[in-house]
């Protein structure tokens, strides 16, 4: 008996680890993912203390539950709906990538210098 992580194929990418990883939960639990991550997002503005990092981190989490609902089984769709596929992820994305670069310069302090 192996006590190895699976890991994934060389061959697959970041979004299909995160596909799989969304159609293994159920749609309840995606669901309160959702809806926690907005909970934490209306109680950060409601309370005054909302940074651009907490609610990007918020949108990206919904992005992932949101996706997830819609699009839970694998059954081929139409244009349309792999249009609006490619927007929720390609949306989640960009916001992700600039999040990173984000807490990247946050990391560095106030000392750092173009």
């Amino acid at each position: 008996m192996q006590h190895v992580a699976p890991l994934a194929r060389p061959r697959e990418s970041i979004f299909a680890v995160l596909a799989s990883a969304a159609r293994r939960l159920s749609y309840g639990d995606l669901a309160m993912i959702a809806a926690a991550s907005g909970a934490v997002a209306l109680a950060a503005a409601a309370l005054g203390q909302a940074s651009w990092m907490l609610l990007s981190a918020c949108y990206v989490v919904w992005c992932f539950a949101g996706w997830g609902i819609l699009f839970h089984t694998s059954t081929p769709r139409t244009a349309r709906w792999r249009v609006f596929q490619w927007t929720i992820v390609g949306s989640a994305s960009v916001v992700a990538i600039i999040l990173g670069v984000g807490l990247f310069f946050w990391a560095l302090g106030p000392r750092w210098v173009l």
